[in-house]
Protein backbone atom coordinates (compact mmCIF):
# COMPACT_ATOMS: atom_id res chain seq x y z
CA UNK A 1 0.00 0.00 0.00
CA UNK A 2 2.87 2.18 0.99
CA UNK A 3 4.24 1.89 -2.75
CA UNK A 4 0.86 2.94 -4.44
CA UNK A 5 0.92 5.85 -2.04
CA UNK A 6 4.49 6.76 -3.35
CA UNK A 7 3.78 6.27 -6.78
CA UNK A 8 0.68 8.50 -6.38
CA UNK A 9 2.74 11.03 -4.78
CA UNK A 10 4.92 10.89 -7.34
CA UNK A 11 2.72 11.18 -10.35
CA UNK A 12 0.95 13.81 -8.59
CA UNK A 13 4.18 16.24 -7.96
CA UNK A 14 5.53 15.43 -11.81
CA UNK A 15 1.67 16.71 -12.91
CA UNK A 16 2.35 19.84 -10.86
CA UNK A 17 6.19 20.81 -12.51
CA UNK A 18 5.85 23.93 -14.78
CA UNK A 19 5.01 22.80 -18.16
CA UNK A 20 7.27 24.22 -21.29
CA UNK A 21 5.57 26.93 -23.22
CA UNK A 22 6.31 26.09 -26.57
CA UNK A 23 3.15 28.39 -27.88
CA UNK A 24 4.97 31.02 -26.56
CA UNK A 25 7.73 31.89 -28.59
CA UNK A 26 7.83 35.34 -27.84
CA UNK A 27 7.29 34.87 -24.01
CA UNK A 28 5.06 37.00 -23.36
CA UNK A 29 3.33 36.94 -19.53
CA UNK A 30 -0.08 35.34 -19.67
CA UNK A 31 -3.04 36.11 -16.89
CA UNK A 32 -5.09 33.43 -16.31
CA UNK A 33 -8.69 34.17 -16.51
CA UNK A 34 -8.13 37.64 -17.82
CA UNK A 35 -5.79 37.89 -21.08
CA UNK A 36 -3.94 34.51 -21.22
CA UNK A 37 -1.51 34.26 -24.39
CA UNK A 38 -2.56 31.10 -26.41
CA UNK A 39 -0.20 31.49 -29.31
CA UNK A 40 2.72 34.21 -29.89
CA UNK A 41 4.89 34.22 -33.19
CA UNK A 42 6.97 37.58 -34.15
CA UNK A 43 4.19 39.80 -35.51
CA UNK A 44 1.56 37.75 -34.31
CA UNK A 45 -0.18 36.47 -31.49
CA UNK A 46 -3.62 34.70 -30.09
CA UNK A 47 -5.25 35.73 -26.62
CA UNK A 48 -7.84 34.51 -24.47
CA UNK A 49 -9.97 37.21 -22.79
CA UNK A 50 -13.17 36.10 -21.53
CA UNK A 51 -13.90 40.08 -21.02
CA UNK A 52 -14.82 40.06 -24.71
CA UNK A 53 -17.56 37.42 -24.07
CA UNK A 54 -19.12 39.69 -21.64
CA UNK A 55 -18.51 43.27 -23.22
CA UNK A 56 -18.24 42.64 -27.13
CA UNK A 57 -18.50 46.46 -28.12
CA UNK A 58 -15.77 47.42 -25.50
CA UNK A 59 -14.07 44.55 -27.20
CA UNK A 60 -14.48 46.46 -31.07
CA UNK A 61 -13.62 49.67 -29.80
CA UNK A 62 -10.39 47.96 -28.52
CA UNK A 63 -9.90 46.56 -31.61
CA UNK A 64 -10.78 49.75 -33.54
CA UNK A 65 -8.49 52.00 -31.40
CA UNK A 66 -5.83 49.36 -32.14
CA UNK A 67 -6.35 49.03 -35.70
CA UNK A 68 -5.93 52.59 -35.99
CA UNK A 69 -2.36 52.99 -34.35
CA UNK A 70 -1.14 51.78 -37.94
CA UNK A 71 1.15 49.23 -36.22
CA UNK A 72 -1.87 46.51 -35.41
CA UNK A 73 -2.45 45.21 -39.10
CA UNK A 74 -5.66 42.65 -38.05
CA UNK A 75 -7.45 42.09 -34.64
CA UNK A 76 -9.90 39.74 -35.39
CA UNK A 77 -12.18 38.61 -32.60
CA UNK A 78 -14.35 35.97 -31.62
CA UNK A 79 -16.34 36.83 -28.82
CA UNK A 80 -18.30 33.29 -28.37
CA UNK A 81 -14.98 31.66 -27.65
CA UNK A 82 -13.24 34.64 -26.01
CA UNK A 83 -10.72 34.76 -28.63
CA UNK A 84 -8.73 37.84 -30.11
CA UNK A 85 -5.60 37.01 -32.67
CA UNK A 86 -4.21 39.89 -33.39
CA UNK A 87 -1.04 40.74 -36.60
CA UNK A 88 1.05 43.30 -36.06
CA UNK A 89 4.28 45.08 -37.67
CA UNK A 90 6.87 43.16 -35.10
CA UNK A 91 9.59 45.77 -36.51
CA UNK A 92 7.77 48.42 -35.31
CA UNK A 93 6.32 47.57 -32.23
CA UNK A 94 6.96 45.13 -29.22
CA UNK A 95 5.10 42.17 -28.65
CA UNK A 96 4.24 43.34 -25.04
CA UNK A 97 3.24 46.99 -25.83
CA UNK A 98 0.70 44.73 -28.10
CA UNK A 99 -0.37 42.50 -24.88
CA UNK A 100 0.24 45.78 -22.69
CA UNK A 101 -2.70 47.75 -24.89
CA UNK A 102 -5.41 44.75 -25.02
CA UNK A 103 -4.92 44.33 -21.45
CA UNK A 104 -5.59 48.93 -20.66
CA UNK A 105 -8.23 49.26 -23.46
CA UNK A 106 -10.13 46.17 -21.68
CA UNK A 107 -10.04 47.66 -18.49
CA UNK A 108 -8.10 44.22 -17.17
CA UNK A 109 -5.20 46.20 -15.61
CA UNK A 110 -6.88 46.35 -12.37
CA UNK A 111 -7.84 42.27 -12.48
CA UNK A 112 -4.35 41.49 -12.62
CA UNK A 113 -3.10 43.64 -9.49
CA UNK A 114 -5.93 42.15 -7.63
CA UNK A 115 -4.27 39.11 -5.67
CA UNK A 116 -5.55 35.48 -6.97
CA UNK A 117 -7.32 33.87 -5.08
CA UNK A 118 -7.86 29.78 -4.95
CA UNK A 119 -10.95 28.28 -5.28
CA UNK A 120 -10.40 26.19 -2.02
CA UNK A 121 -10.00 29.58 -0.14
CA UNK A 122 -13.54 31.23 -2.05
CA UNK A 123 -14.90 27.45 -1.17
CA UNK A 124 -13.76 28.35 2.86
CA UNK A 125 -14.52 32.56 2.75
CA UNK A 126 -18.42 31.05 1.71
CA UNK A 127 -18.39 28.22 4.31
CA UNK A 128 -17.90 31.04 6.72
CA UNK A 129 -20.05 33.55 5.80
CA UNK A 130 -22.82 30.92 5.59
CA UNK A 131 -21.87 30.03 9.18
CA UNK A 132 -22.20 33.29 10.24
CA UNK A 133 -25.06 34.50 8.80
CA UNK A 134 -26.68 31.29 10.41
CA UNK A 135 -25.15 32.23 13.86
CA UNK A 136 -26.53 35.79 13.20
CA UNK A 137 -29.87 34.14 12.37
CA UNK A 138 -30.13 31.82 15.62
CA UNK A 139 -29.02 34.65 17.87
CA UNK A 140 -31.01 37.36 16.64
CA UNK A 141 -28.26 39.34 15.36
CA UNK A 142 -27.15 39.55 18.89
CA UNK A 143 -23.60 37.46 18.25
CA UNK A 144 -21.84 36.41 14.77
CA UNK A 145 -19.79 33.69 14.05
CA UNK A 146 -16.60 35.46 14.96
CA UNK A 147 -17.32 36.91 18.63
CA UNK A 148 -19.42 33.52 19.27
CA UNK A 149 -15.77 31.76 18.53
CA UNK A 150 -13.84 34.17 20.62
CA UNK A 151 -15.61 33.83 23.56
CA UNK A 152 -15.89 29.88 23.73
CA UNK A 153 -11.95 30.20 23.00
CA UNK A 154 -11.47 32.53 25.70
CA UNK A 155 -13.79 30.51 28.15
CA UNK A 156 -11.80 27.11 27.23
CA UNK A 157 -8.27 29.13 28.20
CA UNK A 158 -9.34 30.61 31.32
CA UNK A 159 -10.62 26.72 32.41
CA UNK A 160 -7.29 25.89 31.15
CA UNK A 161 -5.78 28.44 32.99
CA UNK A 162 -7.33 27.13 36.23
CA UNK A 163 -6.67 23.34 35.81
CA UNK A 164 -3.26 23.88 34.91
CA UNK A 165 -2.37 27.48 34.89
CA UNK A 166 -0.27 30.28 32.91
CA UNK A 167 3.01 28.29 31.96
CA UNK A 168 0.03 25.51 30.11
CA UNK A 169 0.73 26.77 26.22
CA UNK A 170 -2.91 25.89 25.92
CA UNK A 171 -4.56 28.62 27.46
CA UNK A 172 -1.95 31.17 26.04
CA UNK A 173 -2.95 29.89 22.48
CA UNK A 174 -6.61 29.92 23.09
CA UNK A 175 -6.23 33.47 23.58
CA UNK A 176 -4.08 34.31 21.03
CA UNK A 177 -6.47 32.70 19.19
CA UNK A 178 -9.63 34.22 20.88
CA UNK A 179 -7.92 37.94 20.36
CA UNK A 180 -7.75 37.11 16.53
CA UNK A 181 -10.64 36.43 16.26
CA UNK A 182 -11.99 39.44 18.69
CA UNK A 183 -10.21 42.28 15.95
CA UNK A 184 -11.70 40.04 12.54
CA UNK A 185 -12.58 42.56 9.89
CA UNK A 186 -13.81 40.34 7.50
CA UNK A 187 -14.16 36.10 7.23
CA UNK A 188 -11.55 35.64 4.45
Amino acid sequence: MKGVWWLALAAGAAAALPKKQEHNLMKLPSFRGVAEVRSSLPGRMRLYVPTIQQQPELARQMAAQLEGTGVIHQVALQPVTGSVLIRYDEARVQASVVLGAVMKLMGLDEKIKAAPVSKARQGVALLLRSVNQGVLDATGDLLDAPTLAAGALTIAALRSKKLEGWASPGAMTLLWWASKLFGAQDYE
